[in-house]
Order: structure tokens, then C-alpha cells, then sequence
């Protein structure tokens, strides 16, 4: 598990730095340490090459002018370039050192040879912004990042690429970094779009310094974290014993949803599913069987689409089922979503899952009070939800995210680039997943898998954070990200659990069904 910083927590983590006894000296050395020791291994050697490092006024230029001095002692011919104006004390600090020992030449933005330096570097070092960047960028910024994207050849960004902010906006322009190092811990503009195309390949330097405090830090996990998550086996265990899930997903104009949502419960692992359908779509969604290991139950149904009336039928049935997913592809008409009201009161000792159309249940009114629910929103069907625009959504979705989660008792998965998942205040950033991803079903499989996952009694937080993840590591084991459909995806997602769970990818038959 890696922890990730917005601007805010980096500020907290300096302040708590100096609480203990840490100055900003001491971090500023430890981080140009860092940076120099990732240039390294990125590049090679520095003896003999030149290094210009862009500084702006304040600490991240001093982070910048710290490593240019390595750079220099290691060999490499160096000169850095500053803007007009008041200086950070510890920037100050740096180039009175770098000065000092004659390691090379300090110039401003405007001396007639900085693009010509720039375009005969090895190596440029963008320490302009830090985290304290916010905004446009406007002169004479604007006009250096310019003159950094046209003629740089390799560029190297301290914590941030400068003009990208916490939530990866990019206001103005920005620097095309080919290697960002995090300082402290990723941060969030590295992880957003579009900020995380600036960022190039992504290094963090650690502090080594306890995280004391009330940091609130995101999180963001790794194999072996999902791999301590998934359900024991130990060999003596039946179907039953690894739970059964119902899927109540379909109608007439999307009888797909429901192969999808199976799928995905299928390969989580889930010893029975049961996929509830309306009556007059079983000849649709069952012939020929297009999945012998799934338990279909047919209900009476109005006009192909679920009614209030199924819960009854699924209790008279004594169906029994460890949890459920429910939306894919039921429509949002009035007697649907009634329907799936019903379900929610009629099931609220079990977990499960809202996913799609029924998340319109909750239009216009409160999130159900239930910490077993998962609710699987792409940024429009949460819009519906919230009033706020898709595009709020999209650009701030850690925010709304974990703000929601402050007062849904529930787990939280925005869907998207990247799926952020909230649970009680607590933020997940899901590292997985590609434009594979981008059509239609995706999310079908995606809810399947959680809900297969939550039959088997895991938790709903860690349920839907392996779900995310493990759906995500599928999409990146397809050779191609343009050509492959959904269920081709759905066919990977057993490789993708084997890797987690064994470090090793099975062949994986594409063409499966």
C-alpha cells in the first residue's frame, strides 16, 4: 500500500516534519538526495553532461538548485535559471551554497541564452511549481514551460510537473515531464487526468518519517495488498462454502447485462450465482445456455422489465443468497425502480451492490442508510444523483468522493480514470485499468465481481477496492487496448487473479465466450 498526497497533505506532512524536530533544511536534502539518485538510474552517469535546472521563487526551486548541486559534484556541467523577484529563505539558502563553491552558473529567465542551454542540455530539471501551484500560469512562466516542452530532450520534474494542479487540471501550460519524482509520496496530480500524460514514468523519494498526525492521506494498492484481501481457501470447502450471489440485471433492450454481470461473479470465485431475469426474457438471456454454471430464475414481469412483485416471488422461492447485485440494463421506468426500493427494504441484513439504472432510485432523494451497500456510479449517474454536472464530477471526483462518503454509511465507487473508492471519509485510488475499459458492459462486469466478492464475506470496503482492482489489472493484460470487447475482458479477469494471487499470467484465450 502506497499512500498518495494531495497539495494539502504535503503542507501537513512539512508542518508535522517540523513538529517533531525535522527542518526544512533536513527534508530539502533528503529530497534532493532522492531526486538525484532516481536521475541516476533513470540517465546514467552525469559526468560530463549539462544539467539546467529551472527554478521558480520558492522551496520546490529550492529542491531543484539542492539536486542541480549533486549534479555538479558528480561532474556534470550545470546552470540554473531563476524568475525575478523574492526568494524562498531556504531557495535563498541553496543558491548561496551552489554559489559559494563555484558549481556553475546562476542566470534569469530573461538572458538570451536559456533556450539555447535548454536545447544542449542532457537533462532539465523543472522545480518551478510545487505543491503550492494553483490556477493559470500565467508570464513569465507561461513562456519558460513553452520554451521547456520546445526544446527540452529529457525533462525532469521535482514533485510536480509545473502547471498541473492537485486535481490534475491543467490550467494554461504545463510541463511535458519525462520522469516526475513525488516527493514524500505520489501525489494526486500524478494519478488525475490530465495532469497524470504530463507526469512521464512517476518516482517517489520517502522522507523516512512517520506519518504522525491527522494526515487523512488517499491510498493506493498494490498486488500484495489485494492478494491479503481475497477470501482463504483451505481445501476442504464446497460451493457452498464460497457463498451464493443473486444478480437481478436485464430487460427487453438490454438482455446483455445479464451474461456480463454473471461473468464477473463467476470469475470472483463465488461458489453459486443465481441471475434473476423477467420471465419473458429467458428465451432471450438462456437459449442456446450461454453460461451452464449460472442458476437462472425467471419471474413473472411487465412487458420484459422487473416489478415490485419479484421480491415476493424471490422469498416465496426460498432462494437463498449471501448478497446481490442489482441495475445492469433494467431500465429506469417508475415500476422498475419501485422494484428495486423493494428489494433494498426487503434485504437490509444482506450486502450488495447498485450499479446502473438503479442507481435512480436515489434521484431526488437520500442515499440508503445501509454500510452494506456498494454503489457504483460513473460520474453522470452520480450527477443524476447529486445535481452536479458530469464534468464537476469528473474533474473533482476524489473530493465529491470522499465527501459523499462522509455521510453515505455505504462504500462509494466513482467509476472512471481513475475509479476513486470512498468509504466513511476514507479515499482509494484505484492504480489499474485503461481505455479497454471505455465501453459499454464494463461496469456490468465490474459490479458482478464485487458482488461475487461480497458473497464470499468479504468486506464491502475491501470487496469493492480488489473488485476495482482486479477488473482494472484484467483490461491491462489485453494485448491491445482498441480492439477487445467486454466479455473478452471478463475473460481475462482469471488471469488477472492468478497473477495477483501467483506473480504469474496464464495464456489467456481472447476469443473465449
Amino acid at each position: 500500500m502506497r499512500n498518495v498526497f494531495s497539495f494539502s497533505h504535503s503542507k501537513r506532512l512539512d508542518s508535522w516534519a517540523e513538529s517533531i524536530g525535522i527542518t526544512g533544511e533536513t527534508l530539502m536534502e533528503i529530497a534532493a538526495a532522492g531526486i538525484f539518485a532516481h536521475l541516476i538510474e533513470e540517465v546514467g552517469s552525469l559526468k560530463g553532461r549539462k544539467v539546467v535546472v529551472v527554478a521558480g521563487k520558492g522551496n520546490n526551486g529550492g529542491d531543484g538548485v539542492a539536486c542541480g548541486r549533486r549534479c555538479a559534484l558528480s561532474g556534470a556541467e550545470v546552470k540554473i535559471y531563476l524568475p525575478e523577484g523574492e526568494l524562498s529563505p531556504l531557495l535563498r539558502k541553496q543558491l548561496e551554497m551552489f554559489d559559494r563553491f563555484s558549481l556553475g552558473e546562476i542566470k534569469g529567465y530573461d538572458d538570451p541564452s536559456f533556450a539555447l542551454d535548454l536545447a544542449t542540455a542532457d537533462v532539465v530539471v523543472d522545480a518551478i511549481f510545487g505543491v503550492g501551484f494553483n490556477g493559470e500560469v500565467t508570464d513569465p512562466y507561461s513562456h519558460v514551460i513553452e520554451l521547456i516542452n520546445t526544446y527540452s530532450d529529457f525533462v525532469l520534474s521535482v514533485d510536480v510537473p509545473s502547471g498541473v494542479d492537485e486535481n490534475g487540471k491543467v490550467g494554461g501550460p504545463a510541463v511535458k515531464a519525462n520522469l516526475t519524482v513525488c516527493l514524500g509520496a505520489i501525489k494526486t496530480s500524478v494519478l488525475l487526468f490530465p495532469g497524470r500524460r504530463f507526469a512521464g514514468e512517476v518516482k517517489v523519494v520517502d522522507f523516512g518519517i512517520p506519518l504522525g498526525g491527522d494526515f487523512g492521506a488517499y491510498r493506493l494498492y498494490e498486488d500484495e495488498d489485494i492478494r491479503s484481501m481475497l477470501p482463504e481457501r483451505l481445501g476442504n470447502e464446497n460451493k457452498g462454502s464460497f457463498g451464493r450471489v443473486a444478480i437481478f440485471a436485464g430487460s427487453y433492450q438490454y438482455p446483455g447485462t445479464v451474461y456480463l454481470t454473471a461473468v464477473g461473479a463467476l470469475r470472483s470465485g463465488v461458489g453459486l450465482v443465481y441471475s434473476v431475469v423477467p420471465k419473458s426474457l429467458k428465451h432471450v438471456v438462456n437459449s442456446p445456455p450461454p453460461l451452464p454454471d449460472v442458476i437462472m430464475v425467471d419471474v413473472p414481469d411487465r412487458r420484459g422489465h422487473f416489478i415490485r412483485e419479484n421480491v415476493e416471488y424471490v422469498e416465496r422461492a426460498k432462494m437463498k443468497f449471501d448478497a446481490y447485485v442489482v441495475g445492469p440494463g433494467i431500465t429506469r421506468f417508475p415500476a422498475v425502480l419501485e422494484f428495486v426500493s423493494t428489494l433494498l427494504k426487503t434485504f437490509p441484513h444482506l450486502p450488495g451492490v447498485i450499479d446502473a439504472d438503479a442507481l435512480f432510485t436515489f434521484k431526488n432523494k437520500p442515499l440508503p442508510d445501509n454500510s452494506k451497500l456498494v454503489l457504483t456510479p460513473h460520474p453522470g449517474e452520480l450527477g443524476s444523483i447529486t445535481g452536479k454536472s458530469p464534468r464537476t464530477i469528473d474533474e473533482e471526483r476524489i473530493t465529491i468522493a470522499r465527501r459523499i462518503s462522509t455521510t453515505f454509511p455505504g462504500v462509494l465507487v466513482l467509476k472512471g480514470a481513475p475509479t476513486v473508492i470512498a468509504y466513511r471519509g476514507q479515499v482509494v485510488i484505484n492504480p489499474t485499468g485503461n481505455t479497454t475499459l471505455a465501453r459499454g458492459g464494463s461496469g456490468d462486469l465490474l459490479s458482478g465481481l464485487i458482488g461475487g466478492l461480497l458473497a464470499q464475506g468479504m468486506d464491502p470496503f475491501e470487496a469493492a477496492i480488489a473488485g476495482a482492482y482486479i477488473h482494472g489489472k484484467a483490461a491491462e493484460l489485453m494485448p491491445s487496448e482498441r480492439p477487445y470487447r467486454v466479455i473478452e475482458v471478463g475473460s481475462a479477469l482469471a488471469a488477472a487473479l492468478t497473477l495477483i494471487e501467483k506473480g504469474e499470467v496464464p495464456f489467456i484465450d481472447v476469443a473465449s465466450r
